[in-house]
């Protein structure tokens, strides 16, 4: 089938499910219309906003089908992840990414309906509309077979069907799990799925290589074995090639040791417990990706060594691309609750995603962060800033739902936990608590000072990309980031979140580096209205740093960064930048930014009184 043809084909499936009933039981649509190849734009184009609102209040029952049905395929691509069904499943994600949003729309935080509640959320009879026009109840063991079903377009109902993903189990006991929390974990799961967003592994590959601070006892008892067997070999080769390799080791474990005393020495200066004081328990929820080998780049709580996507893994771009809207699109509720409302514990889409039993959820917190951090937009560049880059958008899709993962809940606790093995662990007890989430926790409690550093220069760089990609001798030939945004809100959530990372800024890191960029934003957007957001978190995240006196004295590093802008040429340093960049903002800024004048003036005095 040619590309028009299916596009035509996918149009008068849609257009059919608006203008009649389509029963569940027939099969022939509803598989046809999954194998219909088609694309991300195309499906957006064709399922028109008004097109999703109609079938949501007038087609219901057809809704709720399409949902399921979407669902069940999802959720038997992760049971059974066969390359065949792939295009299938793609086409699933695109659908379910398209008509989420119109459901929140009418969600528990958004307008309220019976029938989004029944079907996001119901474990017994959902209600939706018959073809008849009555109330009719769909039982949930149908919903159940529904789930069940063989992405292939098996017609085997029933509890013994195959299960899928992390609901599996679940769907053959008497209370089945939601079809909202199916999805979002059939989408963490898919995130990860061999083959398809990632490389294949063995399980247990890279399990003992998910941390720096690792046992390295296996490593050490592997080597003597081997410098038993080269001794008895004989010969000054082998002798040597041990002496080389005991002094690398031995180089190692300096080097791990001075680290730790190092993050020690942090931790005693912002009022934390050291490793050695560290609470132990017998069990807990790891903290630790595993297995390692699965987390999309190397960086943080990952050791290169252990990274195997890092070479062949942008290969998948184009499906983590998918994926990343699918649980972006799950996740948007709140954007349908008044500002003044917003309950950072209210969203269940988010409560699913961040909770503690997330499937993948630690793994998929350091694929994204270092997907972020690790991130060279001047890097592999082709074609300028013209040539199509699908790592690029993954970059913006990962820093968009860090920032929105990051946004639920209550703080997390920095406080380290260890179990009998030395890892990282949150004890069960703590993640019953309401509030709990993953994600915050796992950032609060990343006290490398590499780590730190890594994270630190990555967003600072891209940050640097907004002025750099403009201030070239040929206009285009720079890729500038787009989710420049989203980066600044990231930085602001990791200096408010990780208790170690300010006091790491300020005294292991260059803070010019963030104060160029940050400047150059504010400069650009004091005219524009529709950018004032953005001012706000500028002028707060200096605000926030100024606190400090460390940064007060980074400050008079000379400055001699020329920006692609009209701001008045002067000879000194950063902190003349800061003065000329907030007395612009109010002499030839808008009216809306008069509130954050009083911040300008409270970081100038910071800034004057730490010099």
């Amino acid at each position: 089938m040619g590309a028009s043809a299916s596009r035509e084909k996918f149009r008068e499936s849609f257009t059919e499910l608006i203008d009649s009933d389509i029963s569940p039981d027939d099969a022939e649509f509803w598989d046809e219309l999954w194998k219909i190849p088609s694309s991300a734009e195309e499906v957006f184009e064709l399922i028109s906003p008004r097109s999703a609102r109609f079938l949501r209040d007038e087609r219901f029952d057809n809704l709720a089908t399409l949902f399921t049905q979407a669902t069940a395929q999802l959720c038997q691509i992760v049971e059974t992840p066969y390359s065949i069904y792939f295009d299938q499943a793609l086409n699933c994600v695109r659908v379910l990414t398209r008509v989420l949003p119109f459901l929140l729309e009418k969600g528990d935080l958004g307008t309220g309906d019976e029938n989004v509640e029944s079907l996001c959320w119901g474990t017994g009879e959902p209600i939706v509309d018959s073809i008849d026009g009555d109330r009719t109840a769909v039982s949930a063991a149908y919903r159940d077979s529904i789930v069940g079903k063989l992405i292939g377009g098996d017609d085997k109902y029933g509890a013994g069907g195959s299960g899928g993903g992390s609901g599996g189990s679940a769907l053959d006991d008497d209370a089945p799990e939601p079809l909202a929390l199916l999805a979002i974990h059939a989408a963490m799961h898919m995130l990860f799925l061999p083959q398809f967003t990632c490389d294949f592994y063995e399980e247990g590959e890279g399990e003992d290589d998910g941390d720096d601070n690792s046992n390295s006892a296996s490593d050490d008892s592997h080597s003597s074995g081997d410098s038993r067997s080269r001794s008895r070999k004989g010969g000054s080769k082998e002798g040597f090639l041990d002496r080389v390799e005991r002094r690398a080791r031995e180089e190692e474990q300096a080097e791990k040791e001075a680290e730790e005393k190092e993050d020690n020495i942090m931790k005693k200066e912002v009022g934390l417990k050291s490793n050695s004081k560290a609470r132990y328990v017998a069990s807990g929820i790891l903290l630790q990706p595993k297995p390692a080998c699965i987390v999309w780049n190397k960086g943080c709580g990952v050791k290169s060594k252990t990274s195997i996507q890092d070479s062949n893994g942008r290969k998948f771009d184009k499906n983590r691309v998918e994926v990343l809207r699918l649980l972006l699109s799950a996740c948007c509720d709140p954007l349908y609750t008044m500002a003044e409302d917003y309950n950072p514990l209210a969203s269940r889409w988010l409560s699913v995603a961040t909770a503690a039993d997330a499937p993948n959820a630690i793994c998929l917190f350091y694929s994204l962060l270092n997907t972020i951090v690790t991130y060279d937009p001047k890097s592999g560049l082709t074609g300028g800033a013209f040539a199509p880059d699908a790592h690029a958008k993954v970059v913006g899709l990962s820093a968009q739902l860090l920032c929105v993962l990051l946004d639920c809940g209550l703080p997390g606790n920095p406080e380290m936990c260890k179990n009998d093995d030395e890892e990282a662990i949150v004890d069960f007890g703590e993640a019953a608590k309401t509030g709990f989430t993953i994600f915050r926790t796992t950032l609060s409690r990343i006290t490398s000072s590499k780590e730190l550093t890594l994270i630190y220069d990555g967003l600072t760089r891209l940050l640097r990309n907004v002025h750099e990609s403009g201030n070239t001798l040929l206009p285009g030939s720079t890729k500038g980031i787009q989710c420049y945004q989203e980066i600044l809100v990231l930085f602001w959530k990791i200096l408010d979140e990780n208790p170690l990372f300010m006091n790491h800024v300020m005294t292991k890191c260059d803070v010019s580096k963030i104060v160029t960029p940050v400047c150059y934003i504010l400069y650009q957007s004091r005219k524009d209205p529709t950018r004032i957001g953005l001012v706000h978190i500028c002028t707060f995240l200096l605000l926030k740093l100024s606190g400090e006196r460390s940064f007060g004295v980074g400050l008079n590093k000379p400055y001699d960064t020329k920006l692609p802008c009209d701001m008045p040429l002067f000879t000194g340093g950063h902190a003349d930048l800061i003065s000329i960049t907030f007395h612009k903002l109010v002499v030839n800024g808008s009216i809306q930014l008069v509130p954050l004048y009083s911040c300008f003036l409270t970081t100038g005095s910071h800034r004057i009184g730490a010099r």
